[in-house]
């Protein structure tokens, strides 16, 4: 059952949040939001969640936990803390590229 749980994590971490993540945080940033970032935020966001996933995935790679024990849960929830911010990085990297200012216009009466 836990080789199961496992293999679930890995698919849903890569294949499904991973993309979606991604996809919501670019979507932000080609829409203006938050109205309060820009471009050196994303940057910012994105460094420091490199570094997060990086250190989560490494650490979780390493841990060398049984199957049958507690830590092996352990294990997966940092494996699937490193996917969402590989997830959250990738969309930074996104929103460097599309982020656009909102449109300070006034709408025509």
């Amino acid at each position: 059952m836990a080789m199961i749980l496992g293999g679930l994590v890995l698919f849903l971490g890569f294949f499904v949040f991973l993309p979606v993540l991604t996809i919501l945080i670019g979507y932000a940033a080609w829409k203006g939001k938050p109205e309060t970032w820009d471009r050196s935020m994303y940057w910012t966001a994105f460094g420091f969640s490199v570094i997060g996933s990086s250190f989560a995935l490494v650490f979780a790679q390493r841990m060398n936990a049984d199957v049958r024990t507690w830590q092996y849960f352990i294990q997966l929830a940092l494996f699937l803390l490193g996917s969402l911010l590989f997830g959250v990085a990738g969309g930074c990297m996104v929103g460097v590229f599309a982020y656009r200012r909102g449109d300070k216009r006034r709408p025509s009466e």
